[in-house]
């Protein structure tokens, strides 16, 4: 295309746009004057329809009056109505010879840079868009922008807007993960960066290695004495009193002693449960076996929600838990030693409390703290600063407090005023889990489909049944 066509289109364009803002004047003078004639018609016809008093002679004078203005008014607006449609039809003829001589531009084969036509036309159009939405006008609100606004918007900048082109392709195609933009000139060319461009070829190792999150547990259940049964409920005799007895004379016979009863312990078991899902396409596709993950995560979860209860339990719907026992020496209370000092561990507190265990379990005795706690009582130190307890320093023997060993469980309050810091207990004749069934999986494809459900139940039990074989340090307030 010869340069002066390429300077001939816009100058064209903008003739056109001349013409047709005229060509609408013309068309709104029109209208203006028929609105005003049809006005004047109005107030003539309120005058000949009016009724009154008035004097037939003057009556007729005022109609007489009143048609003669209308004649002229409308004689008048015929002959401006008839030089603007005169008018306008110059300008019709006008406009249909410039858009003639655009069609004719515009029908001329050529390209520039490789471009048609068309996309040269769209490129001037996007150009002005964004000149728009540069100044905070929505494209959505074009109607409503007036022509001045938009006239007075300078002609778009081609060379500035194929640059910003080109320089959003390149921010578009930066490597995220190498925080790398690539070169436009070099979009074309291969690449590992890009993943149509070759990137897709270069695949990633995968490891086989799962890195899995580790939880704290409690350990009761490898301490504690296990029944597994085939009923609802676990039910025993407890021999917890003592028969009477007393001293009697030579000669004189002694008084009825008192004879020991039986009490009754029951431990029901409980159902926990899990429902988790995955769709049916991801178990066929799954690069791991998906079925068996779930599985392991859910024994583990069920693992720490078990041990949870076996500390703290309410004995409600779960098992009961050896915290929630009231203090004291009788059937059903679980006796607590003050440790001496108030929120804190002492050397003495722990003395206090494993003794105060009878001597048949005080051998068999393991304790059971927080991490937290833990931690605290290696703290402490003799009258020389010396630590009292060394656990791991020396060999490799298990670490102990007063030669009895050491477990950490989660659940157990951490040091502070009035906590329930520290457990004693011969834990094989303290407490006991019961297990109806273990972990047992339904597995479920047709309720919520495409998604598979697997219905995961445990029912367990466990409560304290030997209460002379636990002791609670408690933290002074």
């Amino acid at each position: 295309m010869a340069d002066s066509d390429k300077n001939q289109v816009p100058e064209l364009v903008k003739e056109v746009k001349a013409e047709i803002m005229k060509f609408g004047e013309g068309i709104e003078g029109a209208k203006k004057n028929f609105t005003e004639l049809r006005k004047e018609f109005e107030q003539f016809k309120v005058t000949v329809d009016k009724k009154g008093d008035a004097v037939k002679g003057e009556y007729d004078t005022l109609i007489d009056t009143k048609l003669v203005k209308l004649t002229e008014a409308i004689t008048t607006r015929q002959e401006a109505m008839d030089d603007q449609a005169a008018a306008m039809k110059e300008q019709e003829k006008v406009l249909t010879k410039r858009m003639d001589e655009i069609e004719t531009a515009a029908k001329r084969s050529f390209k520039s840079d490789g471009k048609t036509h068309d996309e040269l036309a769209q490129e001037v159009k996007d150009a002005r868009n964004f000149q728009i939405e540069a100044l905070s006008v929505s494209r959505t609100k074009m109607g409503g922008v007036s022509t001045e606004v938009i006239d007075g918007l300078a002609d778009p900048n081609m060379d500035e807007y194929k640059a910003y082109q080109k320089a959003l392709r390149s921010f578009l195609r930066i490597d995220k993960r190498r925080a790398v933009a690539f070169n436009p000139d070099h979009e074309k060319a291969l690449s590992v960066g890009i993943d149509p461009d070759g990137g897709y070829t270069v695949t990633p190792m995968m490891s086989n290695r799962i890195i899995t999150r580790l939880f704290e547990a409690d350990p009761i259940r490898q301490m504690a004495a296990n029944e597994t049964i085939t009923t609802l409920e676990l039910e025993w005799l407890v021999d917890w009193d003592q028969a009477g007895a007393g001293w009697e004379a030579e000669t004189v016979a002694g008084a009825e002693t008192t004879t020991p009863q039986f009490y009754k312990k029951r431990i029901p078991v409980h159902v926990m449960y899990a429902k988790p899902q995955a769709s049916q396409t991801l178990l066929e596709d799954s690069g791991i076996n998906i079925e068996q993950w779930l599985a392991n995560h859910v024994a583990m979860r069920f693992s720490r929600v078990e041990g949870a209860s076996f500390v703290v339990g309410s004995g409600v719907g779960t098992p009961r838990g050896f915290l929630t026992y009231p203090n004291g020496t009788n059937y059903g209370q679980i006796e607590r030693t003050n440790m001496q000092a108030a929120a804190a561990l002492t050397a003495d507190g722990f003395i206090a409390v494993k003794y105060s265990m009878i001597e048949q379990f005080l051998s068999r005795g393991t304790w059971v703290m927080n991490r937290t706690t833990v931690r605290d009582a290696m703290y402490l130190k003799d009258g020389e600063g010396r630590y009292i307890w060394k656990p791991g320093f020396q060999d490799d023997s298990q670490a102990s407090i007063l030669g009895s060993p050491v477990r950490m469980s989660t659940s157990m309050p951490a040091v502070a005023a009035g906590a329930l810091a520290v457990a004693f207990a011969d834990w094989a004749e303290a407490y006991m889990v019961v297990d109806r069934l273990g972990i047992t999986i339904q597995r479920d494809p047709y309720t919520q489909k495409p998604m598979i459900e697997f219905y995961t139940r445990k029912r367990v039990g466990g409560d304290v049944v030997n209460y002379q074989a636990i002791k609670l340090g408690n933290i002074a307030v």
